[in-house]
């Protein structure tokens, strides 16, 4: 596995990620080709990212999920974040000037 994410093939080309508290989202490049190269063994079509454990979404954050939206884009696997928390969502409202380069949905099983 990556460290500080817990990645779980949940069927049908989804992979859901759940980011733990040793992920460092200002050093990207740590992640980042470890997460496609998963991606591409899994043959994900998908990538549901939840949020549970993210209480605020700041600068640096919204940065990293840009980041991994593109490298998504890139592999062809679309991304979708989830059970972002309402502090959270505020927060990302803030740093918006445009839609979000990913799709959110309420939870997992929305996010199917």
């Amino acid at each position: 596995m990556i460290q500080g994410m817990h990645l779980t093939p949940i069927g049908s080309g989804i992979v859901l990620l759940e980011p733990g508290e040793g992920l460092d989202p200002s050093d990207p490049d740590a992640y980042l080709e470890p997460l496609v190269g998963y991606l591409q063994r899994q043959r994900a079509a998908r990538l549901i990212y939840d949020l549970t454990s993210v209480p605020l979404i700041d600068s640096v954050y919204y940065g990293w999920l840009k980041m991994v939206s593109e490298i998504c884009r890139v592999a062809g696997v679309q991304l979708v974040v989830v059970n972002m928390a309402p502090a959270a969502a505020f927060a990302l409202s803030q740093l918006l000037d445009g839609p979000p380069p990913f799709l959110c949905a309420l939870n997992v099983d929305r996010a199917r």
